[in-house]
C-alpha cells in the first residue's frame, strides 16, 4: 500500500482536497448548529419533580412559551438542561415549568454577548494559524513545506466542520476547543513527516517516510481509539455529558481527515517537492559540468593553438637557424677557400723566392768559380 502511495503521490494529493471542498459545500448549504452560548438566547439548569419526565417537560414548555426552539438535555440523577433560542426572563419560564421543576441556575445570553463570543472564536482560530505559520516557517525555512503544513491543518478543521453540519453537532465553545486540539494533532503529524522528510539524511526518502507514517499513523489510531471509546461511554453510559460526547466526536472526525491530509496530501506535495530539489540540483550540476566542459574544450583549444604557434615559430627559428648555418658554412668555405688561395700563393711565394735564392746561389757559386781559375791562371802567368 504504501508503495502504491508513493508511486500515485501526486494523484493522492486532490482526494484530501475534495473532501474539504465537499465540507466546505455542505457548510455552506446545509449550515453548523450553534450553541445557545454563541448564538444567545437562555439556558436554564432544572431538577425535575417525580411526575413528569423529560419530555413531558419539553412538551410543556414549548406549549407555554409559543415556541418550538427548545431542547431539553438530561444531566442525570433527574436534571436536566434547557436551551432557549430565545431571550426568555426568569419570570416568564418560572410560569412556565409550573412547578413542575425546579431552577437551578437561570443565564440569560444577549446578541451583544454571542457576538462577543464569535469574535473571539475567531481571534482564536486566526491567531492559531498565525502563530503555526510562523513557528513552522522559522524551523524549516521554507515556504513550501510550512504551506503545505497550513494547507494541511486547514483541511482538517474544514473537514470536522463538514462533520459536525452532517452529525448536527453544534458549534459550541466546547466543539471549539475540540477543533483547536484538533489543530495541535494536526501540526504534530505534519511537522513529525517534515523533519524526518527534509532534516534527516539517513536511508532514502521513501524510507524515511515510512517510518515517519508507522509513528504518526500509530499516535492517530491511539488518539480516534481513545476518542471513540469516550464517546461510546458518554453516549450509552452517560447522556447527560453532552460536552465530552460532542468534544470526542469532533476529534474522531477530525483526526480521520488528518490521516487522509497528512499521508496523502502533504506527503504528496514534501515528496514532489523534493523530486524537484534534486532534479535542479542534478540541472545545475550538469550545466556546472557542461561550462567545465566548455571551458576544457577552449583551454585545450587555446593550449593546442599555442602549441601550433609554438610549434610554427620552433619551425621558423629551426629554419632561420639551418640558414644561418648553411650562411655560415658557405662563409667558412669561402673563408677556407680564401685561405687556401692564400696559402697556395703564399707557397708559391716562397717556392718562387727559394728558387729564384737557388738560382742566384748557383749562379753565385759559378761566378766565384771562374774568378777562382781566372785568378789561378794569373797566378800562373806570373811565376
Amino acid at each position: 500500500m504504501f508503495d502504491k502511495i508513493m508511486e500515485n503521490h501526486k494523484a493522492l494529493i486532490v482526494i484530501p482536497i475534495i473532501l474539504a471542498l465537499l465540507s466546505l459545500a455542505l457548510i455552506s448549504f446545509n449550515g453548523i448548529e450553534q450553541g445557545v452560548e454563541l448564538k444567545g438566547g437562555s439556558l436554564a439548569e432544572l431538577q425535575l419533580a417525580d411526575s413528569i419526565s423529560q419530555s413531558d417537560l419539553e412538551q410543556q414548555l414549548t406549549q407555554e412559551l409559543h415556541t418550538n426552539n427548545i431542547k431539553v438535555t438530561s444531566n442525570g440523577d433527574n436534571k436536566v438542561t434547557v436551551e432557549l433560542e430565545n431571550n426568555v426572563n426568569s419570570s416568564t419560564f418560572t410560569s412556565a415549568i409550573n412547578g413542575k421543576a425546579k431552577i437551578i441556575s437561570y443565564n440569560e445570553i444577549g446578541p451583544v454577548l454571542s457576538e462577543e463570543a464569535m469574535g473571539q472564536i475567531y481571534i482564536a482560530m486566526i491567531f492559531a494559524f498565525l502563530f503555526m505559520a510562523v513557528t513552522v516557517f522559522i524551523v524549516f525555512r521554507e515556504p513550501v513545506p510550512s504551506v503545505a503544513i497550513i494547507l494541511a491543518a486547514l483541511c482538517d478543521i474544514l473537514i470536522a466542520l463538514g462533520g459536525m453540519s452532517l452529525l448536527h453537532i453544534p458549534l459550541s465553545i466546547a466543539s471549539v476547543g475540540a477543533l483547536l486540539m484538533l489543530i495541535g494533532y494536526s501540526v504534530d503529524t505534519d511537522i513529525l513527516l517534515t523533519t524526518r522528510l527534509l532534516k534527516r539524511r539517513e536511508g532514502t526518502v521513501n524510507e524515511r517516510a515510512r517510518n515517519a507514517m508507522h509513528t504518526g499513523l500509530t499516535m492517530s489510531f491511539a488518539a480516534i481509539a481513545a476518542m471513540s471509546i469516550l464517546y461510546l461511554v458518554t453516549v450509552i453510559i452517560m447522556p447527560e455529558a453532552t460536552t465530552l460526547s460532542n468534544i470526542s466526536a469532533v476529534l474522531v472526525i477530525g483526526l480521520i481527515g488528518d490521516i487522509l491530509s497528512t499521508w496523502l496530501m502533504n506527503l504528496g506535495i514534501l515528496k514532489s517537492y523534493i523530486d524537484w530539489k534534486h532534479k535542479k540540483k542534478h540541472e545545475k550540476y550538469n550545466i556546472s559540468s557542461d561550462a567545465s566542459k566548455s571551458k576544457d574544450k577552449k583551454s585545450s583549444k587555446t593550449e593546442e593553438k599555442k602549441e601550433k604557434s609554438s610549434l610554427r615559430d620552433r619551425i621558423k627559428n629551426k629554419s632561420k637557424d639551418d640558414e644561418d648555418d648553411n650562411n655560415d658554412s658557405s662563409e667558412d668555405k669561402d673563408s677556407a677557400k680564401d685561405e687556401d688561395s692564400l696559402e697556395e700563393k703564399e707557397d708559391s711565394s716562397e717556392n718562387k723566392s727559394k728558387k729564384s735564392s737557388k738560382s742566384k746561389g748557383k749562379s753565385n757559386k759559378k761566378g766565384n768559380k771562374r774568378k777562382n781559375k781566372k785568378n789561378r791562371k794569373k797566378g800562373k802567368g806570373g811565376k
